[in-house]
């Protein structure tokens, strides 16, 4: 059963909260500002992507260590660059 868009923003919300604060601000920052202008499948990744552990997220995210993962390496590069980049692909 799909969440309503409330619920669905509460829950990821709730898990941008981290045990850094580094990866709190940029996460939070994302989902407030680009979140809503994703299209379906990336906003899976981005829900995906908050499911691995912080030293992970910090590795890829504030470190740049490579990512094999395809989709993963597509949302974090979306990330990083706060979703500049994203509108001008669809």
């Amino acid at each position: 059963m799909p969440m309503s868009g409330t619920a669905e923003i509460n829950r990821l919300r709730w898990q941008c909260r981290r045990g850094m604060l580094e990866l709190d601000l940029l996460l939070f920052a994302f989902l407030e500002n680009e979140y809503s202008s994703l299209d379906r499948e990336t906003r899976k990744d981005f829900s995906t992507l908050l499911e691995y552990p912080d030293q992970t997220l910090q590795s890829w995210l504030i470190s740049d260590s490579k990512i094999a993962d395809k989709q993963m390496f597509e949302i974090v590069r979306i990330i990083r660059q706060g979703g500049r980049d994203h509108e001008a692909e669809r």
